[in-house]
């Protein structure tokens, strides 16, 4: 009997760490994201539009450089011509949520290009 309950005892702990483990990782998702209406299947879009119309052609990239930070996205280093980009993830369970933002500044700063991408990926 006390073996058995030595071993419920050791899984139990087992289990607890590696769900404490797994969610500790866990934080919310940016405001412009948290609060997209509808379906998932149309969070993609939605965002792009949030995006473009928060951040428009000619906007400072500085802006949108302080809000990406304060957001918790995570720059993604650009290589040779491609745009710079930005990246939030959330990992859950079963899936995880990705949400990417792109974009292209001349040399004054101003942007000439701005894009948002949202996807998930479920097990």
């Amino acid at each position: 009997m006390r073996r058995a309950i030595w071993s419920a005892s050791a899984l139990l702990l087992a289990t607890a760490a590696f769900a404490a483990g797994r969610f500790s990782s866990f934080r919310p998702f940016p405001e412009i994201v948290a609060s997209l209406p509808g379906d998932e299947s149309e969070f993609n879009r939605e965002f792009d539009d949030r995006i473009r119309e928060r951040f428009p052609i000619g906007s400072s990239e500085e802006k949108l450089l302080a809000f990406l930070a304060n957001e918790g996205f995570f720059p993604d280093w650009r290589s040779r011509d491609n745009p710079n980009a930005s990246f939030f993830v959330q990992s859950g369970l079963i899936c995880k949520k990705i949400i990417h933002v792109f974009w292209r500044a001349d040399v004054a700063g101003t942007l000439t290009d701005v894009r948002g991408s949202y996807e998930s990926r479920c097990i």
